[in-house]
C-alpha cells in the first residue's frame, strides 16, 4: 500500500480475488473525492475488469548471449500466451464495437472496415510471434506491432526495461515516431528517423536519465551500442559509458 497527499490517488491496495481462488488480483485505487465524483456512476460502483498481456523481446547484449545459447524459451512462452489472450480479448472487443455501431444507428461500413483492418493487424502480429518462436533472433516487431495494435484498440500500455530509462527511452521515442507516421502524415522515412533521433537527443527521455544518474546521457557503452538493433540506438552525443 502507499499514500501521497499531493496525488489524485490517495491510497493503493492489492489483494487476491477470493471469487477466483486467488488466481486474479484486485487493485484498489482510492481517489481524491473531488476527482472520484467526476467519474461516471457505473465506474464508481463496480469492479473494472482488466485484461493484461505482456510481450517481451530482449534487445541488448545479454539477449544476444541468450540467443547464442538457445536460452529464449521463457520469452517465447510469454509471447505465445499473450497473443492467445489478445486474440480472445479481440473477439469480445469486435462484438462490442459492432454492437455499439448498430445501437447508435450509424452507417456500419466505416466500423466494419475499421474492425477488418484490426483483424489483419492482429493476424500479422500472430505471424510475427509464430515466426519469432524458436528462431533465436531479436524480433523487434514483436514489440512494435503489439504496441501499435493495443494502441489502436485504446488499450493502456506500459513499456519498460530493467532501469526504465535507456532501452525504454529508445522504445518510447521509436513508438512516438510510429504514431506520427500512422496518424500525422510523417511518411518520409528519412524525416521519421531524424525525428526519432531528435526526440532522443532533446526530448524528455534524457530527463529520466538525469533523475537516475545525474547526467543527460543514456547508459550505453560502445559494445552495448553495437549489440542493439539499429532502431534502438541513440545519437552518439547522447550515449556515454555511465553507471545506472
Amino acid at each position: 500500500t502507499g499514500q501521497d497527499n499531493n496525488c489524485l490517488i490517495t491510497h493503493i491496495g492489492v489483494a487476491r480475488c477470493g471469487a477466483t481462488n486467488g488466481r486474479d488480483l484486485v487493485l484498489t485505487l482510492c481517489l481524491e473525492p473531488t476527482f472520484f465524483n467526476k467519474l461516471p456512476p457505473v465506474i464508481q460502483s463496480r469492479h473494472i475488469p482488466v485484461r493484461a498481456v505482456m510481450f517481451s523481446q530482449g534487445i541488448n547484449e545479454m539477449q544476444s548471449i541468450a540467443n547464442s545459447m538457445g536460452s529464449y524459451g521463457i520469452q517465447d512462452d510469454i509471447n505465445n500466451q499473450s497473443i492467445r489472450h489478445l486474440e480472445n480479448y479481440f473477439t469480445t472487443y469486435k462484438a462490442w464495437h459492432l454492437s455499439q455501431s448498430k445501437r447508435s444507428g450509424q452507417d456500419g461500413m466505416p466500423t466494419v472496415s475499421f474492425v477488418e483492418g484490426l483483424e489483419e493487424r492482429l493476424k500479422r502480429l500472430r505471424r510475427i510471434v509464430t515466426d519469432a518462436t524458436g528462431s533465436g533472433k531479436k524480433s523487434i516487431e514483436v514489440l512494435t506491432e503489439s504496441a501499435a495494435f493495443v494502441r489502436e484498440i485504446n488499450g493502456c500500455r506500459f513499456t519498460s526495461c530493467k532501469s526504465a530509462k535507456d532501452r525504454t527511452g529508445m522504445s518510447v521515442t521509436l513508438e512516438q515516431t510510429r504514431i506520427l507516421t500512422d496518424h500525422h502524415s510523417l511518411d518520409d522515412e528519412v524525416t521519421a528517423e531524424r525525428s526519432t533521433m531528435l526526440m532522443r537527443l532533446h526530448g524528455t527521455r534524457l530527463e529520466t536519465c538525469y533523475k537516475n544518474i545525474n547526467k543527460h546521457q543514456y547508459a550505453f557503452n560502445s559494445f552495448q551500442l553495437s549489440m542493439l538493433p539499429k532502431e534502438y540506438r541513440p545519437p552518439a552525443a547522447a550515449a556515454g559509458k555511465v553507471a545506472s
